[in-house]
Parts: structure tokens; C-alpha cells; sequence
């Protein structure tokens, strides 16, 4: 059986190698991310060159972990067509502007042909206010959408 196919977006990673947090939410999400890196390898998992843009900034300390944990993962870029995707998702207002790298990862999501687009951006990826308009779009340019996805839910899938 084929492997499912997951983009790996920068908050999981941030979780992955945050200090421990004093509040349980983010506390039982760092938890989450560690487990279910623990055996990401039932997946075939990798990066865009955005994600690897997105966790290089920052404490440089920190930046240096995150870097470590993604560059074990394939780098696919960031092409003229993802970027075109990600605009026209921007200007339907469907991402706002402010967060046109979230448009990124879901265009080369479903530009790579991602199963699964794995995040804990639950404001402008995983939307459900916004999902099904966002899929239309998506194939509408004969692509087809990743399913978005936090490292918990798919851990349930996978049980």
C-alpha cells in the first residue's frame, strides 16, 4: 500500500521544538506534535521551500532547531504556479493578505499532490468557514485539495 502523502506546515514544526509551555493547550499540542512525529515516517512527508522560510525567522537559537527537524524532510519549491494559485486564493479573499504564505501551503499542498495538509493554523488553514470554497478553487485549477489536518486528528485517522 502507498504511503499517504503529507505537507508538513510550519507550526507543527514550531510545536516540535518549542520550549515546554506553562499552559496546557499548547502544552497537549507540543505533546501531540512529538508523538506523532514519532512515527511520521508511516507517511511520506515533506516540506516547501515557504515553510523552511517561515521557521528560519526568529530567535536564531530556535530558528536552528526547527531547521534541524524540517531539513530531515524533503524540500519541494515554491514554482510560478503555486504562487499564482496562492494570489488568486489571497485575492478571493479567501486567505487574507496579511498571511499569503498560509495560500502558499495550501497551493503547493495540492500542487505536490498532499493527501494530508498537516497544521495547527486553525485561523486560515484549517477553516471550516472557508474549506469547501477554498477546495473549489483549488480544482478549479485541476488540483486536488489537500485534506487539512492537525497532527491529532490525523494520529485518529491512523488508529
Amino acid at each position: 500500500m502507498d504511503k499517504k502523502r503529507v505537507y508538513v506546515e510550519s507550526s507543527v514544526i514550531s510545536y516540535l521544538t518549542a520550549r515546554p509551555a506553562s499552559q496546557s493547550g499548547p502544552r497537549h499540542r507540543q505533546h501531540i506534535t512529538a508523538e506523532w512525529w514519532s512515527i511520521c515516517s508511516n507517511w511520506e512527508c515533506f516540506v516547501a521551500t515557504a515553510v523552511l522560510d517561515e521557521i528560519a525567522q526568529g530567535d536564531p537559537v530556535a530558528a536552528s532547531q526547527r531547521m534541524e527537524k524540517a531539513r530531515t524532510l524533503p524540500e519541494m519549491p515554491i514554482t510560478d504556479e503555486i504562487r499564482a494559485l496562492a494570489n488568486l486564493l489571497v485575492a478571493r479573499n479567501l486567505v487574507p493578505s496579511s498571511s499569503a504564505t498560509d495560500a502558499v501551503h495550501l497551493a503547493a499542498a495540492a500542487f505536490y499532490r498532499a493527501d494530508y495538509l498537516v497544521t495547527w493554523n486553525q485561523k486560515h488553514l484549517d477553516n471550516l468557514a472557508l474549506g469547501s470554497r477554498v477546495e473549489e478553487l483549488i480544482r478549479g485549477w485541476g488540483l486536488s485539495p489537500a485534506k487539512v489536518i492537525t497532527p491529532e486528528r490525523l494520529l485518529e485517522e491512523t488508529i
